[in-house]
């Protein structure tokens, strides 16, 4: 772990103790003058290679505090583990029997048929 994840961690518990308590994550990425994305993959490596209780949610990332919102925080990423399945499968199908149509042509079809 290096010094800048040491920062943002000691920082989430210190301030962001509790999903109630959540920063956005733009607002994280800005305060470590981070980009975006470089948060994003900070954090995610910081939960899977260091097991660190931090949760995310629609207000931004969170120092997980306690049990109940553990669980809450896993469950959150099984829906978006199904969701990005399902569209992973949507993907996939997609390569069968393509037949693209360009809008236009649907649209006169519907109208001049």
């Amino acid at each position: 772990m290096n010094l800048l994840e040491l920062n943002i961690i000691n920082y989430l518990k210190s301030n962001h103790f509790g999903k109630s308590n959540s920063i956005h994550f733009i607002k994280l990425a800005s305060k470590f003058d981070l980009n975006e994305r470089d948060l994003r993959s900070m954090i995610a490596d910081l939960v899977t290679d260091n097991h660190l209780p931090i949760g995310s949610g629609s207000n931004g990332y969170y120092w997980i505090d306690g049990e109940a919102e553990r669980k809450a925080a896993h469950e959150q990423l099984l829906k978006r583990i199904k969701k990005l399945s399902k569209r992973a499968k949507g993907i996939r199908l997609s390569g069968m029997n393509i037949k693209i149509e360009k809008p236009i042509e649907k649209y006169n079809q519907l109208i001049f048929s």
